[in-house]
Parts: C-alpha cells; structure tokens; sequence
C-alpha cells in the first residue's frame, strides 16, 4: 500500500508554496486540485508546487497543475512546479501533454525572492 496524499501550503515571501506528498492519482487528484484552487483564489495566486515527496504521480496530476496554472494566470498570478526532477519530463512526454509547466529543479530557484542568492549575486560593498 502507498503511503498516503497530504497536501498543505505555506506563504514564503510573496508567493505560496504547497507542498504534496505521496501518489497523485485519480483517487488523491480532486483534493490536491481542491487545494490549488483554495490557495489561488484565497490566498495567493502566485505559486510554487513542491512535488519532492510525492512518490508517484498519473497523467491526471499533469492535468491538475495544467488547470491550476491557468488558474493562476486568471488571477494575475503564475504556477511553478519544483523538485520533480526528471520523473515529470518522462510523464509528460509518455502523456503527451501539451499544456506548458514551468519547472525548476529545486524550491529555492523557484521563489522570486531567492533568486538573487542563488545566481551569486552580492550586495555592492560599502
């Protein structure tokens, strides 16, 4: 048996991350796409999708960040997805999904607000 879906978010900056773990599949999929519609639409409609824990995902997950990211984009905000690593580009291209994700190989390069750090770039010295 699969270890259980659990979803939450958390506001980091000003953007929200929402991090899932476990399967996504046709059974977990309406609650993880419950909370990406809550999250847009009453918190914050700028987001970051953390998939590192999530052990397996079906074609209907791509489904779910598909809908969630034009969503987003309703709302004047964006949907990133980090941390799947090559997992996500295999599903996607097996599925044959035509709808872009931005993805990013880890949270941190995914926040805004944490880009400058990780490009190297430092204040001017005073």
């Amino acid at each position: 048996m699969s270890a259980p879906f659990v979803c939450s978010w958390s506001a980091v900056g000003g953007c929200a991350v929402v991090r899932a773990a476990g399967t996504v599949d046709v059974r977990t999929a309406p609650t993880f796409a419950h909370e990406l519609q809550h999250v847009i639409t009453t918190k914050l409609p700028r987001l970051v999708v953390d998939l590192r824990r999530v052990t397996a995902m079906e074609a209907t997950g791509l489904d779910v960040l598909a809908d969630a990211h034009e969503l987003a984009a309703r709302h004047g905000g964006w949907l990133r997805v980090s941390g799947a690593g090559q997992w996500l580009a295999d599903l996607t291209r097996a599925t044959g999904a035509s709808r872009p994700l931005d993805h990013y190989p880890t949270l941190a390069e995914a926040l805004p607000a944490y880009r400058p750090a990780i490009s190297g770039l430092t204040s001017p010295a005073t």
